[in-house]
């Protein structure tokens, strides 16, 4: 009989077989130096597979010393020397003693490797740590997030007063306007009404945490949630400012969708979503989530070339007793072709309506309280919230006729504070192009361009929705296109050491290209109608961590726009005040 068929026969179950071959190496008495050799090689392969499954996590630690514990607790088998060729054979032997001839090499192998397999066996039995015990679609979580903390300074310009400013500092060419000049306007068109700071300098920190699980539902099917810090006063920024006395910050979903994928090229995706269209961050922020539905699909048209198409029906506010729901539509198509190894290509158009965001001047007073009618129907439903609007779109006033001193009307038109609408309808059309050189590899030169254009604005439109005339509504100018152009220059993901990027990019944004209340927060503070330039850079300190440093100097766009005063005096609008913004921030990331 071999040595394999006593292991099997003596000890049929792994543990056992694992605990008697610890008490055998741990404890037996050997008399001949040769097997005591054997026996501690035996002894240290013993533990160094214990250890092996420990480090794997295939066996827990508290495990590994129990079985350790039972070895030096069960009875040890005894080995007697092989006996001479002329010794006679002894004529019994006690029970507990296994006479063992000479090991080979090739046995010893051949045994560590069975009482290997019987203990994963029995591991995999008992689920002490196989994978394979766990739920398919815990084995397909995917978990990553990043953290940001960033300094932050924010340069005003020194205010330039025009000659006669004192008498009206407000409307004065050329010179700087104090933000309470942007917050007493009543009347239709209007500019940035909630404007808070026009010449304070600010320093400050903020801090962006995000923290994102998607999991493989299915081979077709995947989820994911991810949450971040920020507020819901703001679409377009998850950064948290510091300094609140060390209270904690909010966590919001920022994440949460399911997206099938019933072919390699085609997907669909419903719920809150990362933006499904090509382009860069003058129409789309990093950290702008969408609500609502989408479907991507791609189609090989050569080698190296293929056709994308991008749709999608988000909602951007929803009423319970009005039909006048407000929702974001997008169609787009491109072209992405590898020009040679080196070179690649990608061009798409886009045409986006935003539907019924566009505001209507009220024409009757609510119902009065009391009335059976009160609290049915929704009231100025076309109004632009405040917890969303930035600045540089054109606004104006919904407040119906008449409606000062009413106590049946909402308090916005009777405390001083109009309630705002769009001016304009937004059905831009948008030209995203980039080219990306790979002749420095590893390095990346890229180079993009972005323009936009609203062809939804009227003015006869805005004229008969605003209920409104007058020398600033007639002189109202069309201002509805948005260019940027972007160089990047390094490795395409700071993911190791020594890794870096530097990029510079030159933009302009006219007032109404766009809406502003979904534009990037770096640029001018959030919001249109500037024109600026921006520069920086990001080199990895460590693997996947990172430092970063951009400046980015904007100022606002002048439209040439002059209007005669009751004074007699020729002013620009409030559209064309001086407003010069330098941003200068400094970031540490870690990602994960």
């Amino acid at each position: 009989m071999t040595m394999t068929n006593v292991l099997k026969n003596k000890f049929p179950f792994a543990r056992r077989s694992l605990c008697l071959a610890l008490a055998g190496a741990l404890l037996s008495p050997l008399a001949q130096a040769d097997e005591r050799r054997e026996l501690e090689q035996l002894r240290a392969t013993t533990l160094a597979l214990i250890e092996a499954l420990v480090g794997q996590g295939l066996l827990s630690r508290e495990r590994a010393d129990a079985l350790l514990k039972q070895a030096q607790a069960s009875p040890a088998p005894s080995v007697a020397a092989a006996p001479a060729a002329a010794a006679p054979a002894p004529s019994a032997a006690p029970a507990n003693v296994i006479r063992v001839p000479y090991v080979s090499e090739t046995l010893r192998a051949q045994i560590r490797e069975e009482v290997k397999n019987e203990v994963l066996a029995t591991a995999r039995e008992e689920r002490w740590a196989d994978p394979r015990g766990l739920p398919e679609w815990v084995k397909g979580l995917q978990v990553e997030g990043d953290v940001r903390v960033r300094w932050q300074m924010e340069d005003f310009g020194t205010p330039r007063y025009a000659a006669g400013a004192a008498a009206n500092p407000c409307y004065s060419v050329g010179g700087g306007v104090p933000a309470e000049c942007y917050r007493v306007q009543r009347d239709s068109p209007a500019w940035a009404p909630d404007i808070s700071n026009t010449t304070i300098d600010r320093r400050r920190m903020t801090l962006r945490a995000r923290l994102g699980v998607t999991a493989k539902v299915s081979d077709d099917v995947q989820a994911g949630i991810r949450l971040s810090t920020g507020s819901s006063s703001g679409p377009s920024s998850a950064s948290q400012t510091l300094g609140s006395h060390f209270n904690r910050s909010a966590m919001m979903l920022d994440r949460a969708f399911i997206r099938w994928e019933p072919r390699h090229n085609l997907r669909l995706l419903a719920g809150r979503m990362d933006r499904p269209f090509y382009g860069s961050d003058l129409l789309w922020p990093d950290d702008l989530g969408v609500e609502g539905v989408a479907g991507q699909g791609e189609l090989d048209l050569a080698p190296g070339v293929y056709a994308f198409a991008n749709a999608g029906a988000f909602s951007l506010e929803e009423f319970g007793t009005s039909r006048a729901d407000k929702w974001l539509y997008g169609l787009q198509a491109g072209l992405d072709w590898a020009l040679d190894g080196h070179t690649q290509w990608r061009v798409a158009l886009a045409a986006y309506d935003f539907r019924d965001v566009e505001g209507r001047r009220e024409t009757a007073l609510p119902p009065a309280a009391g009335s059976p009618v009160a609290g049915t129907r929704t009231y100025l439903p076309s109004q632009y919230p405040a917890n969303v609007r930035l600045k540089g779109n054109t606004l104006i006033n919904l407040c119906p006729a008449g409606s000062e001193g009413n106590a049946n009307v909402p308090a916005p038109c009777t405390n001083g504070g109009p309630v705002w609408g769009l001016a304009s309808k937004f059905r831009p059309l948008n030209l995203s192009t980039g080219l990306v050189l790979r002749h420095l590899a590893p390095l990346e030169l890229g180079i993009n361009l972005d323009y936009v254009r609203n062809s939804g604005f009227d003015l006869a439109d805005i004229k008969r929705r605003a209920a409104a005339s007058g020398p600033l509504m007639d002189s109202l100018a069309e201002k509805t296109t948005g260019t940027q152009l972007r160089l990047n220059l390094g490795h395409p993901s700071l993911s190791s050491a020594g890794q870096w990027n530097a990029f510079v990019a030159l933009r302009r944004f006219e007032r109404d290209a766009w809406i502003d209340g979904f534009t990037d927060t770096t640029w001018h503070l959030g919001g249109t109608n500037y024109k600026g330039w921006q520069i920086g850079g990001s080199y990895a300190f460590d693997r996947r961590a990172s430092l970063g440093l951009r400046l980015t100097s904007s100022r606002n766009l002048d439209d040439g726009v002059r209007v005669k005063l009751g004074d007699g005096t020729t002013t620009g609008t409030l559209s064309s005040a001086w407003l010069k913004i330098d941003v200068l921030q400094l970031d540490l990331s870690a990602r994960f």
